[in-house]
């Protein structure tokens, strides 16, 4: 073909090898004023005033294909390739703008320079869109940068559908809908980003086959083993189970081809993938733009949708195979994975049963397999599941391990072990263990010094092919195991917002959607999480992943709310005020969760009893007032004063001026702004005031009848200074006959343990000095009399042991290193 060469024809082009210029670079002075002057928006000497932005953009376009004519009458040759074609760059090609440019205008087409308007173009030029821009630009024709390259080459217009870039898709990769609600602030946002999403449909899956295993052991009561009982537990899992699905539903040879299941291109995260993907380094969780670079020259990765109901159908095949297999527990752990437990089997009877389960579950589910792992504990079935797999069975026994079995397996392989704490694990000793045969040979002490005493005696067990207590619960005790603890919504992707009372609104669509939960449940929560996602100072404003999270730094709050309930208005306000104490500004806000803890049974028989508002009492006639109040005297009914909300009354005054559409929004944001500052300044001032209270009433024991704290008597005596005076009276008495009487001495020592009990130490204290001082003045005249002797065996085994065995509350409290000796 004779038309137009970039390379040769082009202005821009290096036709030689001294370094390349620029367009500019390559213009006169003169010329590059002129270039600039035409280029101007300052065209006032033409238009005046009224020159207007319309006009600008009108005259430019009309200055763009004068140059665009010039160029065509200087380069063209005549051909009319991309004739009737009007074109538009979009983003950064390869060819570059200008080249494209220039091939597209010498070759008779024309050249859009800016989108203004839907229809002025016919094709859209770029190499990747966004997925906010495939919505919007959906119904143009949105071919690759080659198409027009390669046209040239081939001097003819060559179809623009085999340079589609949204056929860069699978053509069974669902396309996401132009009517898709993709802003948090929309009321339905939830029920769509729910219908989309896999970890929602997942975590309901989850609960509904534990829910429907708790009905099952109410309907007919199931089978406990024993924990004396020698148990056979199989740990079934399919082998990418989304994966082998999709594949099996679309005609694709799951052991032949790479396969990942994601939502779209690029920037989606890969929910799961086969064997074959594994083997060129994808993983689950990687973006599909990574996967895709990572592929081999020549080799495509098949991109396949969620099929939700294929899902869940290939699910109810499984368990049901499972339920008719006759184990006396099919436990559920997910969708596709479940632990079933029988009574002592023999290798062979294991053999038989794994066999038919794989076999039936590759005949109902159109060839997808499942790998098993047997064994005579939890943790051994688990750890023959990591050997089985991919597609086989593998059945192992206490007493017949070896040292090839531990070998073969990573720390990461224990159940409950990540990926940091196997690192952890590994570095604690040197050289670094690197499997479970070299992890068996360390000590439980050293493993409780590494990862705490709990994880230490669960990890000792495990290797030891031995379940620890915590795990045991789901084979005995699995109706407790299996009930719903908790009620959460997690939402991290598309949250965007400006104002606080944006966010109000949506915590409260949140709210209400778990509290509708929970009632289906017929339960309450008595504790709240908060938790938000808040973008990290280094982190761009909108990440690569569209309106997704980005690096976030995570915060999290709980609160409790005294008694369980189910009421919007508390709930929603509990919330609203945590979110507010966390202090994250709207628009760096990019994740929102909320968890319902410690969820209770309603109590069906617990009644509210009925009562009025004193405030619309008051506001009766007082005709009928009396008579209404005899009525509710007669039914039991109270009058009960309603705590106000903490308004002042300048607030009150503010209040009262504005409209009624807007006085109760109003009202209730000033609730919530008290209660924030309530739950964080307040309580630091009630605490400081506390403190001061307690130094000042440091000594108030001593101020007898005026103490605040409770009396404490002795011989019908609570002033402190009349007992010391008593007691000093009883020693005088008694130094020179034969010592205090054994019963009045049983009461002093009551009256002793009791001040030690109450924390008044410096009381028995005293008491010792004064007696001490008493004997050692008297010691000169009747330290030979036996009263004396037993007033010294009263202070040296009754009152000294209860100053030392409490001395360590004196000294915390008076800040004193003390030892009272003999």
């Amino acid at each position: 073909m004779s038309g137009y060469n970039y390379e040769e024809d082009s202005p821009l082009a290096n036709k030689s090898n001294i370094p390349e210029k620029s367009f500019l670079e390559s213009l006169s002075d003169d010329g590059l004023l002129e270039y600039i002057a035409g280029l101007s928006q300052e065209q006032g000497e033409d238009h005046g005033e009224q020159y207007s932005r319309g006009d600008y953009f009108h005259d430019k376009q009309k200055r763009q294909e004068k140059q665009d004519r010039e160029f065509r009458e200087r380069y063209g040759n005549g051909s009319e390739l991309f004739s009737g074609i009007s074109i538009y760059v979009n983003g950064f090609t390869k060819p570059g703008r200008l080249q494209l440019h220039e091939m597209v205008v010498a070759n008779g087409g024309k050249f859009v320079h800016f989108l203004s308007c839907k229809g002025r173009v016919s094709h859209i030029i770029a190499s990747n869109l966004p997925l906010k821009k495939r919505v919007e630009l959906a119904s143009y024709k949105i071919c690759r940068p080659e198409w027009i390259v390669d046209s040239i080459e081939e001097g003819k217009l060559l179809p623009w559908q085999d340079y589609a870039l949204l056929s860069d898709q699978d053509e069974i990769q669902p396309k996401l809908p132009q009517t898709a609600i993709v802003s948090c602030k929309h009321p339905d946002f939830l029920k769509q980003f729910f219908s989309k999403s896999r970890l929602h449909h997942l975590s309901n899956w989850k609960s509904d086959l534990r829910a429907e295993f708790c009905e099952r052991f109410l309907e007919k009561p199931l089978r406990i083993p024993g924990k004396s009982e020698v148990v056979t537990v199989f740990h079934i899992d399919f082998d990418c189970f989304f994966a082998s699905v999709s594949a099996a539903a679309n005609g694709f040879d799951i052991h032949a081809e790479p396969i990942v299941v994601c939502h779209g291109t690029k920037n989606s995260d890969i929910a799961s993938c086969n064997y074959e993907a594994r083997r060129y380094g994808i993983r689950n969780g990687m973006w599909v733009g990574t996967a895709v670079r990572m592929m081999p020259r020549g080799k495509k990765l098949v991109r396949l949708g969620y099929d939700f109901e294929q899902f869940e159908l290939m699910s109810k095949r499984f368990y049901q195979i499972l339920h008719d297999s006759q184990f006396e527990l099919v436990l559920p752990i997910s969708i596709d994975e479940a632990v079933c437990v029988t009574g002592y089997l023999t290798h062979s009877e294991c053999e038989l049963i794994c066999r038919g389960i794989r076999e039936n579950v590759s005949n109902v589910t159109n060839g997808c397999t499942v790998s098993i792992g047997c064994g005579g504990s939890l943790v051994l079935a688990r750890l023959a599941l990591k050997r089985s797999k991919p597609d086989g069975y593998q059945i192992v026994d206490c007493d017949g391990l070896d040292d090839v079995f531990w070998s073969h397996l990573k720390i990461e392989d224990l159940p409950g072990v990540g990926h940091s704490l196997a690192c952890k694990i590994s570095e604690y000793s040197y050289p670094p263990i690197g499997n479970l045969l070299e992890l068996r040979q360390m000590a439980q002490d050293s493993l409780r010094r590494c990862v705490g005493e709990k994880m230490g005696n669960k990890i000792y067990l495990a290797v030891r092919g031995k379940d620890d207590e915590e795990s045991c619960k789901m084979i005995y005790e699995p109706r407790q195991f299996f009930q719903r603890k908790s009620l959460s919504i997690d939402i991290n992707w598309g949250i965007r917002f400006d104002t606080i009372y944006e966010i109000d609104e949506f915590i409260d669509r949140c709210t209400q959607y778990l509290i509708d939960k929970l009632r289906e449940l017929d339960k309450k929560t008595s504790q709240l999480t908060l938790k938000i996602m808040k973008r990290s100072k280094d982190e761009a404003i909108e990440p690569p992943k569209y309106l997704g999270m980005g690096k976030c730094d995570p915060v999290a709050r709980s609160t409790r709310l005294g008694v369980p309930t189910d009421e919007f208005g508390v709930i929603a306000t509990e919330i609203k005020s945590t979110f507010r104490s966390l202090c994250c500004p709207p628009r760096e806000l990019r994740g929102i969760a909320i968890q319902f803890n410690k969820l209770e049974k309603t109590a069906s028989n617990q009644a509210k009893l009925p009562f009025v508002d004193a405030k619309i009492y008051q506001n009766l006639p007082s005709d009928v007032k009396s008579e209404i109040g005899r009525e509710l005297n007669k039914r039991s009914i109270n009058i009960r004063r309603t705590a106000p909300k903490r308004i002042n009354s300048y607030q009150e005054q503010f209040i009262q001026e504005l409209p009624t559409q807007i006085r109760g929004e109003v009202e209730n944001e000033i609730h919530i702004t008290n209660k924030v500052n309530k739950t964080k300044f307040d309580e630091i001032k009630e605490q400081v005031a506390k403190r001061q209270n307690e130094k000042v009433n440091a000594k108030s024991h001593f101020l007898g009848e005026n103490t605040i704290l409770l009396p404490i008597k002795f011989q019908n005596q609570t002033n402190f200074k009349k007992i010391i005076q008593l007691v000093m009276n009883w020693v005088d008495g008694t130094i020179r006959s034969q010592g205090p009487h054994e019963k009045d001495l049983r009461l002093f020592e009551k009256y002793l343990q009791r001040l030690s009990d109450t924390n008044r130490l410096p009381l028995v204290l005293r008491i010792c000095k004064l007696i001490s001082v008493k004997l050692e003045l008297r010691s000169e005249f009747f330290s030979h009399c036996n009263g004396f002797q037993e007033w010294e065996k009263v202070l040296l085994q009754m009152i000294l042991p209860k100053l030392n065995k409490n001395k360590h509350t004196f000294q915390t409290v008076r800040k004193l290193d003390i030892d009272f000796d003999t």
